[in-house]
């Protein structure tokens, strides 16, 4: 890799992230020599483990060693240890986002952001690139069955990324074909307000390289102010008629939807989705008008979305026993919680009960009543402690913000329970055609693998 030369060997400082773990993988594939660092233990880890890699649970000092490049993840705070220690050998250092822009640099970029629906979007566009035979690199934000991971290093021209707006990172990037999803209120500890947020998306449509395409969502009022004068070519794509990509006689089932397809005004085809909600139906849009770009033929594009069967943690069914379906998903943004309550309605069960984890101090500040409103679709809810994803805890922000607000407004089935306490409790209320999602993009994801696990010993599996 150009971007790298010289460099022998690197060192990830969070290596357990998706994002790090997908780069540290494109790496080790690459030649390189690669280390790492984390505060736990993960399957991902042991899959880089696996492909070769030296990884030190717990950050020191002593684990720079003979270290060419220095790579850290906007998780890991400036006063880290091993930031330090690299600083002191003066050592390169470089952020997960400015190494992946460079990576990029000698491909065909094409990155995803938004607000919501970056990873199944930049997944279902891998798949489409893969099945189209481009050989393409991939680097996503979930591990996705299909794609065999969350990284893919292909000899193609084309380079596929989600990209990561949380920290302004995604600023760095100028990709051949960029993908905006939507705009929303999001990442307040680092942006001040919604036009400082659309400001620094405007920035990232404008650096879409002149020979290329922006693909907007047509359905976004935000997105439509920077689409207002935008002077650069650009497709929009949703499921207003006004957007030159968009979905008709949508028919949503269980876990599938089918719907056609128009391009600017024409009969483009009727496809069939195997992951559900109609935000899926809006994702594979994107990946639809991509294709058009690129010339790649209808049939490839029907088989790539059929054959896509989604990412982990995005609406994963965990298992069906009983006649209860437990559910997981990534979802930690009140819009993202409503859509996927929304997705569950269609399974038609008797129940939805939620688990919720709340993701960082910041956002709960920020997002408790709306959390609130969004949570009162649910039949019965349980809400659980905060998961600081490295943050400072904020005085008087708790879980139970949210859980006043909730029970205030009436709603009468709402719990708060220590998460070691929750697949007990949920082991003893649920019943046959009850559909439990557990949602968070913490580690709640274990809540869902405890009750897997009691619901087999209860139902002698």
């Amino acid at each position: 890799m150009e971007a790298l030369k010289g460099i022998k060997k690197v060192h990830f400082i969070g290596i357990g992230g998706i994002g790090m773990s997908a780069l540290a993988q494109l790496l080790i594939k690459s030649g390189y020599e690669v280390t790492g660092s984390d505060i736990r233990y993960t399957a991902l880890i042991k899959k880089i483990e696996d492909m070769g890699a030296k990884v030190f649970i717990n950050h020191s000092p002593t684990n720079i060693k003979d270290v060419n490049l220095v790579v850290y993840s906007s998780s890991i705070p400036q006063n880290n240890i091993e930031l330090i220690q690299a600083r002191n050998q003066g050592i390169c250092i470089k952020s997960r986002g400015k190494l992946l822009s460079e990576l990029m640099n000698n491909k065909r970029g094409i990155t995803v952001c938004g607000t919501h629906g970056k990873t199944t979007t930049s997944s279902l566009i891998a798949n489409l690139l893969y099945k189209a035979g481009l050989d393409p690199t991939i680097s996503v934000g979930a591990e996705v069955p299909v794609l065999g991971g969350n990284a893919l290093l292909g000899s193609g021209d084309y380079f596929v990324a989600e990209a990561d707006e949380s920290d302004g990172s995604f600023l760095y990037l100028s990709p051949e074909y960029s993908v905006i999803t939507n705009i929303e209120r999001e990442h307040l500890d680092y942006y001040q307000d919604i036009d400082e947020i659309i400001q620094a998306y405007k920035k990232f449509a404008s650096s879409t390289k002149e020979e290329g395409c922006l693909f907007a969502c047509a359905d976004d009022d935000n997105l439509k102010k920077i689409l207002s004068d935008y002077p650069k070519e650009f497709i929009t794509y949703g499921l207003e008629d006004s957007a030159d990509v968009h979905a008709r006689n949508i028919k949503i089932q269980e876990l599938s939807s089918t719907f056609d397809c128009y391009y600017r005004g024409d009969y483009f085809g009727r496809f069939l989705l195997n992951i559900p909600g109609i935000y899926n139906v809006v994702n594979s849009l994107a990946a639809i008008s991509l294709s058009i770009r690129l010339n790649i033929k209808k049939t490839i594009v029907k088989e790539a979305l059929f054959s896509y069967t989604g990412a982990k943690r995005r609406f994963q069914i965990k298992a069906k026993i009983g006649g209860i379906t437990v559910i997981e998903d990534y979802a930690h943004h009140p819009t993202e919680i409503k859509a996927t309550i929304q997705a569950a309605s269609y399974l038609k069960p008797k129940r939805i009960i939620v688990v919720f984890q709340p993701h960082r101090y910041t956002r709960t500040k920020y997002f408790k009543d709306s959390f609130g409103v969004s949570l009162e679709k649910a039949d019965y809810l349980i809400l659980t402690n905060i998961y600081s994803a490295h943050e400072e805890a904020i005085e008087g922000v708790s879980s139970k913000l949210i859980y006043d607000f909730i029970v205030k407004r009436g709603h009468k089935s709402t719990y708060l329970l220590p998460k070691e306490e929750i697949s007990k409790h949920l082991l003893k209320v649920i019943k046959p055609k009850d559909a439990v999602l557990v949602l968070g993009a913490g580690d709640i994801g274990k809540v869902s693998d405890e009750l897997v696990k009691g619901l087999k010993e209860q139902n002698s599996f």
